[in-house]
């Protein structure tokens, strides 16, 4: 098929990179012209492990552009633009462009597929602008993992008005081996923020309970949750108690979600309460590092991990950086290190943030960072992520996200 992919961001590239490696011709279009001119000569925009290779052994599928008439001859065009909240409402203005410029380029048989995460009714209202048939197919991709979660996904779900339309996105995926899950355009949309409010909701769980751990002598929440995630019915994916979360999805999808729901005249209390409980977790780290080392103005303070979680260079919504905020706020001198992303505070390397720093924030749990026990003796040590072996850690000088201080 001659694919076109609208949006050359996480998802958008990935899928692009995918799809070609199946063998598709894959046109990508983005507005940013600097993007595309770096896509053309091999240059990534982003970090995400094994992109580099997937797009540079597919070259010869893969073109960029800036411009929409690159379409004219696609067979299904998928929109992966931002979708960004605004005042905690989801603005569609990047996914209405992108229809009203793919009516004026592509064929009248040519399908349009929404991967954007959209509120329930966005395609029907995509539809009407791109005067084409209309598909929803959500990605459920992690950054880290996106090219693995592309390729082997735990569902496909398609939300079509027309049978057909629905059957040739069902056809190009059918060698993920995924079940199908065939639905109506709002289903689809509302999949994906039901399931990311779920996923938010249990991380946002876990933390309570690592604080309740924190007030009991001898209880680790890691042991907890690993006794709660073998129930079944629970599992222990994202029961990782920690500084809570961040990205591109969680904040700004449980916040679209709710004004969306508020909208309808409903309230999920559920969801608000995981995302108030959210935003509590980096000033109570602070809280934390302030007890355990005393007040902090004047003290340097060095915080490992800067992206939203590892095998990423994101750091849109990322605890760690609103740590870091937090910090400079109290009037502590800041310095940073992250195996990927970078700001102004940052340095070379783990040891060289360490070595003059008087207290260590671990925000991202970067494997790195794992093992470095030795590095950190002397200082005031706040484990935000659980990589360190508290068993080798001075009681003095360590605190930990759910570990209870005898």
């Amino acid at each position: 098929m001659r694919i076109g992919v609208v949006g050359l961001g996480y998802v958008g590239l990935v899928t692009a990179a995918v799809l070609a490696d199946r063998g598709h011709d894959v046109v990508g279009v983005d507005v940013d012209g600097r993007k595309v001119e770096a896509l053309k000569v091999g240059r990534v925009p982003i970090f995400e492990p094994g992109l580099d290779d997937l797009l540079s052994e597919n070259e010869e599928r893969l073109h960029f552009s800036t411009d929409y008439s690159s379409l004219r001859d696609a067979e299904l065009a998928f929109v992966a633009v931002s979708t960004p909240t605004v005042d905690g409402k989801i603005k569609l203005d990047y996914v209405l462009s992108a229809a009203r410029s793919l009516s004026t380029v592509l064929g009248r048989d040519a399908v349009v597929a929404i991967k954007s995460t959209v509120v329930p009714g966005t395609a029907r209202r995509v539809r009407s602008v791109a005067d084409r048939e209309v598909v929803s197919n959500p990605e459920f991709l992690k950054e880290g993992s996106a090219i693995h979660d592309t390729l082997r996904p735990d569902r496909v779900v398609i939300g079509s008005f027309s049978a057909s339309a629905g059957d040739l996105v069902e056809s190009l995926w059918s060698f993920t081996g995924a079940p199908v899950l065939r639905l109506t355009p709002e289903e689809a949309e509302l999949v994906k923020y039901a399931s990311n409010s779920f996923l938010a909701l249990k991380v946002s769980f876990i933390n309570e309970i690592a604080d309740v751990c924190e007030r009991l002598p001898g209880c680790d929440v890691n042991r907890v949750a690993r006794a709660i995630g073998l129930d079944r019915r629970i599992s222990p994916h994202f029961l990782n108690a920690g500084l809570g979360w961040g990205g591109s999805c969680f904040p700004k999808d449980t916040r679209a979600f709710l004004a969306f729901a508020a909208q309808l005249g409903e309230e999920p209390k559920t969801v608000r309460a995981a995302v108030e409980g959210n935003e509590e977790r980096p000033r109570r780290a602070v809280r934390t590092l302030e007890r355990l080392a005393g007040p902090l103005r004047g003290r340097k303070v060095c915080v490992l991990g800067l992206a939203f979680k590892p095998n990423t260079d994101d750091t849109r919504e990322s605890v760690a950086m609103k740590v870091v905020e937090l910090l400079l706020r109290e009037g502590a001198r800041v310095v940073a290190y992250d195996p990927k992303a970078r700001i102004d505070l940052s340095t070379s390397s783990k040891e060289e943030c360490v070595r003059e720093a008087e207290a260590v924030v671990i925000a991202t749990e970067w494997d790195e960072f794992r093992g470095i026990e030795g590095l950190l003796k002397g200082k005031y040590v706040l484990d935000g992520r659980r990589v360190l072996d508290p068993a080798l850690m001075d009681p003095r000088f360590f605190r930990a996200v759910g570990l209870g201080v005898e």
